[in-house]
């Protein structure tokens, strides 16, 4: 990797040339942690952040930016003349997800155990007695004596792992000086009487992968931190992709900050590779029937022990985690957003310790920075809806300078120009060497083992109906929209790929598909004998219910909805009786305001770009142009049966 920027000429290659009187604590633990010599990008964050600059790092995954951050923040603490004062924080540290911070939190542990008086604190505070951390071995087994400070004394703040009042009850009790956490409870830990964030006293604050903190999700959480920490401090700002919502946070939250970004060069000589050497970035295109068999296929081939699984919903999760562990015949381990924080870190836990092969099967709230060692395999069955995360989703496998590769399943058709997009964007894949035949034959079986997956009860069925629909609105937002466009979708193929027994009631297939609405069972290949009403739930209070509801419907009588329906229902209705010139300028509005965003971003990604990018750039936009000219012709000729039922 070669870093843009060098702040003098001889930039330091070692911890020790960094900073010559960094404690021998630091250099025992970066090499019982595997690192020898600094990364590119450790050597030139450590001296910033050692000294008073704010920081902008870009680095590719698994390059060491962690590192970079937590050893500037912990001796900095330790070299404090009043390292220590109870109430007062010194760093705080601010992740998207829950794993992250944890994660980071755990290195931070690992960093200050090798520290003895913070080590001796931190197990008296804790109440844990005598030593029980396997990782630092000591000569005698007795009870360690808390040596005089300073000390360095990290806390985790993520929600679903403890309540507030448990976090601050630890706050008084540990009396800890770095803050590690998600957005939320970070604001609801700062907003409190208990801690004190003074201008004397606070000295970093750092935003691990920046850009997907500044989501419309993050950012009143973000900008209440931002108001809540002293405008005299030092900031960084760490992620593999800075965006323009990064850039706008420099301008507002930062002065005069010094930008590293290291990339990486390719086999060609080119600086701007976005993802590690050591990992192969690959495309399949296929038919939807055949992902699933090429999958199996790929994985006995590769004999990958550990590998992630990207699909697009948690719906998705919820429903591919019963039909792919016989399907592929590993173990699968389920994550999402809607698991509680403890059923996250168990199955987390199970994965890391799996002694056979297994899939983590999750969605992009583990795409960025979680660190599992030896990840052979990276599947995204379902590209991500932000070209931003798939450089996070990949760069979970070959971390670190080791092999990885990372296979992204595209279908026939549009999808393709993905390829060119990402590359045009500095992301270049390569076809998949040999990638398996599959048969006709193979898919349908695979069709079927699916299908009687669902009809072994009703309540899989259900999850089915409910992912393929949130699979579908997730598409339908995947940028690029001329790419991912839910008019060009195969319906038949997609039915059968997740093994439907029925065709879900849904708008888009109103739109787009007519047959699936008259014909709920339209070209699902289902056998003639299949009745969908012979499947019983396996809750029996539920199977009660549907059979007095059948009951009712074959005697004429009205059955009531679910209170849920019932109240989207009344929402739907309440939208459409508003005002049709409202409706009309509302919408008109928005339009306007997502054009003018939208050239503006291309006005800005084209002066980064070289001639020869430009031109790629503009070979697209033909392609793009010509697409949309045939669909048009298409609707005009009235090939397309619009909206008739």
């Amino acid at each position: 990797m070669a870093p843009e920027q060098k702040e003098e000429k001889n930039k330091p290659k070692s911890f020790e040339a960094l900073t010559p009187e960094l404690s021998s604590w630091i250099l025992d633990f970066t090499s019982s942690s595997g690192f020898t010599r600094t990364t590119p990008v450790q050597a030139m964050a450590i001296p910033l952040l050692m000294g008073n600059k704010d920081l902008v790092v870009e680095a590719v995954t698994g390059s060491g930016k962690t590192l970079s951050f937590l050893i500037p923040m912990v001796e900095r603490i330790l070299k404090a003349e009043e390292p220590n004062k109870k109430g007062y924080v010194r760093g705080i540290v601010v992740a998207p997800t829950k794993e992250l911070a944890s994660q980071i939190w755990e290195v931070c542990r690992g960093l200050v155990g090798f520290h003895a008086p913070s080590r001796g604190y931190l197990k008296k505070a804790e109440g844990r007695g005598e030593e029980e951390d396997s990782d630092v071995e000591m000569e005698e087994k007795e009870e360690e004596e808390v040596l005089p400070g300073p000390y360095a004394i990290p806390q985790l703040l993520v929600g679903g792992r403890t309540k507030l009042p448990e976090d601050l009850a630890t706050f008084s009790r540990l009396n800890p000086n770095i803050l590690i956490g998600t957005p939320k409870r970070m604001v609801e830990v700062l907003s409190s009487s208990k801690v004190q964030v003074k201008r004397h006293w606070f000295d970093l604050l750092v935003l691990d992968e920046a850009d997907r903190l500044l989501d419309p999700n993050f950012q009143p959480d973000l900008q209440r931190i931002l108001e809540l920490v002293p405008k005299e401090r030092r900031t960084g700002l760490f992620s593999a992709s800075v965006s323009e919502a990064v850039d706008e946070l420099v301008r507002v939250g930062m002065r005069y900050p010094f930008k590293i970004s290291a990339k990486v060069r390719s086999k060609s000589g080119a600086l701007d590779k976005r993802t590690p050497e050591s990992l192969r970035l690959y495309h399949l295109v296929t038919k939807p029937t055949f992902k699933l068999p090429m999958l199996k296929r790929i994985l006995e081939e590769k004999q990958a022990e550990k590998s992630i699984v990207y699909v697009s919903t948690r719906a998705g999760v919820d429903y591919w985690n019963h039909v792919l562990p016989s399907l592929l015949g590993v173990s699968v381990f389920p994550v999402h957003g809607d698991h509680k924080h403890a059923i996250r870190e168990k199955n987390l836990q199970r994965f890391r310790d799996s002694i056979t092969p297994a899939i983590l099967l999750t969605t992009d709230v583990l795409a960025r920075g979680i660190d599992i060692p030896d990840i052979d395999l990276v599947i995204q069955l379902d590209p991500p809806s932000q070209p931003k995360d798939f450089i996070h989703r990949c760069g979970r496998s070959g971390r670190a300078g080791k092999r990885g590769t990372a296979i992204t399943f595209l279908h026939e058709g549009s999808e393709e120009d993905y390829i060119k997009y990402l590359s045009m964007q500095g992301t270049h894949l390569e076809a998949y060497p040999s990638p398996p035949a599959i048969t006709e034959s193979e898919a349908s079986q695979t069709t079927e083992q699916i299908r009687r997956t669902l009809q072994s009860k009703r309540e899989l069925h259900d999850r089915s109906q409910k992912a393929f629909v949130s699979w579908v609105q997730a598409y339908n937002k995947t940028i690029p929209a001329d790419i991912f466009s839910v008019r060009k979708l195969a319906w038949s193929e997609l039915g059968r790929s997740w093994g439907l027994l029925i065709w879900p009631k849904m708008p888009e297939l109103k739109r787009h598909c007519t047959e699936a609405v008259a014909d709920r069972a339209w070209n699902l290949d289902l056998p003639p004998d299949f009745h969908l009403n012979d499947i019983p739930y396996l809750d029996k209070i539920r199977e009660e219910k549907r059979l007095s509801d059948n009951a009712a419907r074959a005697r004429g009588e009205k059955v009531p909805l679910p209170a849920k329906t019932a109240g989207r229902l009344a929402e739907a209705r309440k939208r459409k009786e508003k005002a049709w010139s409202q409706q009309k300028g509302a919408k008109e509005v928005r339009e306007a305001r997502r054009e003018r965003k939208e050239v503006r971003r291309t006005a800005e990604r084209r002066g980064k770009m070289s001639e020869k990018e430009l031109g790629e750039a503009r070979e697209l936009e033909e392609l793009i142009k010509k697409v949309r000219e045939k669909n048009r012709a298409e609707r005009e000729e009235g090939e397309w049966e619009g909206f008739d039922d």
